[in-house]
Order: structure tokens, then sequence, then C-alpha cells
């Protein structure tokens, strides 16, 4: 396993892989200028991250180039300007802000016991505990500290682009491998009086997902990993038009680095919804 160390050739060659990226996915309009699926912010955000491309903090697990393009709804053209805050745990499921109340114990909304080891049944479809979801989606969690690895926010630039140098995640409890975004639009003077246009989830094809897990850091979080299937986010707020594409950075070995891309069409006028589970039933983020 390579450690999460990053190379300029690296970033030049996974520049140039995504770009090629962009230009096929750009080629079926159709898809791409499709309004993305919202989905639940979670209870591991934290607002006033650090404005950083490299968000790694030395945290092992297999380094990952990450670019996420944004496309403003209205004319499918590149959206500038926006800021995009992106979180996610790193290799044995922890989160920054939260190191002493998730990973290796219970995830969000979980109780004790929902987990298993070799032999134990897998978690509930909803990924949320005996009861349920919580009414109204998982509460927000109590900050337990002030680390900040694997957090940081980019602007995007003229071609609707923010980059990321960080790992591929881990999982915890109830939920598959994944990592967090949020587009937020200024105001003209700052983005925290502006509003928030979308929020989303970022997934990886789960056989890769698998394969990975299977080597250190992942493999020595010795819980069950929640499956795509098993995911209420994936499968529920329409996680299959959130997989990012994905390409090695060196050979044909993913484990030792690789680029990922996606492509997030938003309206950056709108303000939506907040997804999550209410007295009327569930509110799944399905495209608009």
């Amino acid at each position: 396993m390579a450690n999460s160390t990053f190379t300029r050739r690296d970033f030049a060659k996974a520049g140039i892989v995504l770009a090629a990226s962009t230009q096929l996915q750009r080629a079926d309009q159709a898809a791409v200028c499709r309004l993305a699926a919202e989905q639940e912010e979670g209870p591991f955000y934290i607002a006033g991250e650090l404005l950083r491309s490299d968000i790694v903090e030395g945290k092992p697990g297999v380094p990952l180039a990450l670019r996420i393009v944004l496309l403003e709804a209205s004319s499918c053209k590149p959206l500038a300007g926006a800021a995009v805050d992106l979180w996610h745990c790193d290799a044995l499921g922890l989160y920054s802000g939260f190191t002493k109340q998730n990973g290796m114990g219970p995830g969000p909304g979980m109780g004790p016991g929902m987990g298993r080891g070799p032999g134990g049944p897998p978690p509930p479809r909803d990924g949320m505990g005996m009861g349920g979801p919580p009414p109204d989606g998982p509460p927000p969690s109590r900050q337990t500290d002030k680390l900040t690895f694997l957090r940081g926010i980019q602007v995007s630039d003229a071609n609707g682009v923010v980059n990321y140098q960080t790992v591929f995640p881990g999982f915890y409890m109830g939920r598959t491998n994944h990592i967090h975004f949020k587009v937020r639009i200024g105001d003209g003077k700052s983005f925290e009086a502006g509003h928030v246009s979308h929020t989303g989830q970022l997934f990886f094809p789960e056989e890769l997902a698998v394969k990975l897990m299977a080597h250190e850091p992942y493999s020595k979080h010795k819980i069950h990993r929640t499956t795509q299937e098993e995911d209420h986010v994936y499968g529920d707020q329409h996680g299959e038009l959130s997989i990012a594409r994905v390409a090695p950075l060196h050979g044909a070995d993913l484990t030792a680095g690789m680029s990922a891309e996606l492509i997030a069409t938003i309206d950056s006028k709108a303000t939506p919804a907040r997804v999550g589970f209410g007295p009327g039933g569930p509110r799944f983020g399905g495209p608009r």
C-alpha cells in the first residue's frame, strides 16, 4: 500500500486523465445536464473549514486526486465562484472533530451492537439503527475535538472546477464509502451570507471499494463494511447518480493512487429543502 504522498507529476497526470474524462462525460449532454440529486448532509458537517486543496494532514490511505466539476443547470455551462465544502472520514471511519464518538464505535444514529463481526448479521437496510431513521434525518453530532483532517473548502474556477488532494475514504457502521460536499453561493460579500444550492455525496464503484478495503490501513477496521446495497443514502437518495469516475495514476494499480471526478449540475439560484425524514414521511433528493 502506498502512502498518501502526492508529487507534482501525480497531479499533472491526474489533470490530463480527468480532463479527458470530463470531455467524455460532456459528450452525453442529456445525462450531464440533469440536476444532481440532493442527499443528506449527515451529522458530521463543520462550518468554517480551512480554505485549502490538500486536506490529507498525513492520514494514511490510497492517495486520491479528487476533482468536482460544477455546471449551472439553466445553461449546462461551468459554474464559477462557488464555494465547495468537502469532508469525509479516514481509513478507520473517523471524522475530524468527532474522533471520540465514531469510527470503531457506533456510527451516526446507531445503537450498540449494530455492527457485525465475522458471521454476524449485517446492519438494517436503513442503516440508522434499531428504531429506523430519526425524525428529520441524522441529528448533528456534538463536536469532540478541534482536528481538521480530511476537511477543506475550495472555490470553483472559471471552468467550474475544484481540486482536492486527499485519500480514499473508509467506512463506518451503517454507511458505505462516501465523500460529502456542499455547494454554497455567496451574496457578493461572503459565502456565509449567501445560500446553499446543493448538498450531495460522492460514491465510488462498489467493486473498487471492496478491493481497496482488503488492503491496509482499511483492513484494520474490523467491522462489517456496509455495502452500497445496504446504505440508506445510496439506496434511497439516488447514489447511483453520484458515482465518481476513477482512473489509476500509476499503471493499473489503483492502490498506488488514483484520480476521481464527479460532474455536479446544480441550480445556483435555488435553496433546496433539506433531505431527511419529516412528519410526512421521507423526503428524498431525487433529480428535479
